[in-house]
């Protein structure tokens, strides 16, 4: 199963990046249109928007600094590794993090690309936090939410930390691969988690439906220019 999985990814590595591209002016048009609606009704959002700012303060006053805030980044971007490589069927073997020297994982099998490229743009600490809310108690979703929004930013700053030129997981896919597919994976990722935020499942579903049909209209109003030039 892990040789049959790695080499469909392999196959569909490029094609992805390509759908990655030509969805992405739909999804930054559909997370506009989320945060167009968060600004309308704002007050059931405050404990999200409460968290996210909180952390950003606190990540600029200390977690940006190598200490604490490092260290929690590392481990989360290895556990991400971790839970792609599960998976995909790789079994793992180890996995470590330190003050001073980074971290790693290590996993049984050859791997792939979505091992390498997962913790650009999977969030796994927003995830995490949105299954469990699933099972919160409804006078407490306030907090859960806070702590959401919370994650969201952790996610933002430390994608940002560790997105470089001297990324080994980036060097890893290829950097023209990471160019074509993250912007559009992070559009759709970020637009998922605030729309949840705002509206559940109701909500994520909603901001995929606008991410199809804005992607439908613009192809539409493309190839309209284009058929019009032609017969020009």
């Amino acid at each position: 199963m892990q040789h049959l999985i790695n080499t469909v990814l392999r196959i569909l590595k490029w094609p992805i990046a390509v759908v990655s591209v030509l969805i992405l002016p739909g999804a930054c048009l559909a997370f506009f249109g989320e945060l167009v609606l968060v600004a309308e009704a704002w007050e059931p959002m405050t404990p999200f928007l409460l968290g996210a700012g909180a952390y950003m303060v606190a990540w600029h006053f200390f977690f940006r600094r190598p200490g604490t805030g490092s260290v929690i980044s590392t481990l989360e971007h290895e556990i991400t590794h971790s839970i792609l490589a599960l998976a995909t069927f790789h079994m793992v073997t180890s996995l470590k993090t330190t003050w001073s020297e980074g971290g790693h994982m290590t996993f049984r099998g050859e791997g792939n690309w979505l091992i390498a490229i997962a913790p650009y743009f999977f969030p796994t600490m927003s995830l995490a936090v949105m299954v469990a809310m699933i099972w919160v108690d409804p006078g407490h979703l306030p907090v859960a939410s806070g702590i959401l929004g919370a994650t969201v930013t952790y996610h933002a700053t430390s994608t940002f930390r560790e997105t470089h030129s001297q990324q080994t997981d980036l060097i890893e896919v290829g950097f023209p691969f990471a160019w074509f597919f993250l912007p559009g994976a992070n559009a759709v990722s970020y637009g998922l988690i605030v729309s949840a935020a705002r509206a559940g499942v109701t909500g994520s579903q909603g901001f995929l439906t606008n991410v199809w049909n804005h992607t439908l209209d613009l192809a539409t109003l493309v190839q309209g220019l284009a058929g019009g030039s032609s017969v020009g």
